[in-house]
This record gives structure tokens, sequence and C-alpha cells, in this order.
């Protein structure tokens, strides 16, 4: 059997009782307070352009931001991969993937990023 001094037990005890209270003071500033972009990689019209736009007017109504769809077709997605990965890493431009994306960095030896080390996913459907 474990026996705890009582005033040990009552600091563990204190610092447990505390811990909801911190994590209603630690949260993260809003996000998004400006609009996001969502890059498409295939031309207006498409599936994934539809769907882009769909999720784009739900994060708006959810989160009071304007989600605006970037389309940039060609070369089977990689001109919109490569635009992302150039963005500023801060969380305001999304990339809508496809079973293509994780096939490109296989099928293609030129290109100048790495889509394993390079994109991180934020959501699956």
């Amino acid at each position: 059997m474990l026996i705890i001094p009582r005033r040990k037990f009552l600091r563990i005890a204190g610092g447990a009782a505390a811990v909801p209270f911190a994590s209603r003071l630690a949260r993260a500033i809003d996000y998004p307070t400006r609009p996001v972009r969502i890059v498409v990689g295939f031309p207006g019209g498409s599936t994934s352009d539809a769907i882009a736009r769909i999720v784009g007017q739900r994060l708006s109504e959810r989160l009071g931001q304007p989600f605006v769809v970037e389309d940039r077709p060609g070369a089977s997605g990689n001109i919109a991969t490569e635009a992302v990965v150039n963005a500023p890493a801060d969380g305001y431009t999304l990339l809508l993937l496809g079973s293509n994306h994780a096939i490109n960095e296989t099928l293609f030896k030129d290109l100048s990023f790495s889509f394993s080390r390079d994109i991180a996913p934020i959501a699956v459907s």
C-alpha cells in the first residue's frame, strides 16, 4: 500500500482541480483572422472544385471568414501543390488533395518539392 504525506496529496489534488480552469486560460488565438485560400489542382467545374467550394462555404459560415477557392490546373496537380509549398506556413493556404497527389511523387522525378515532407494533412474524409 502506498502512503502519501498529507501535504503532498493536497498539492496533487489542488493541481488536478486547477487543470480545467488553466486550459480555458491557455486558449489559442482565434483562427482565422483573415481570408483563407483553398488551392485546387483541377479546373473550375471539376468535382474537386465543387467539393472545395462546398467545404469553403461551410467553413466560412462556421468560422466567420471567407474561404476563397483558387483553381490552379495542370501537371496533374503539381502546379497547385508547388504554389502551396511555396506559400507561408501560416495555415492560410490549404490544398485540396486527390489520389493523384500520392502518385505524383513516384511519377515525376524533377519536382521542386517532396510531397511527403512538405505537405501536412489537416483533415481526412
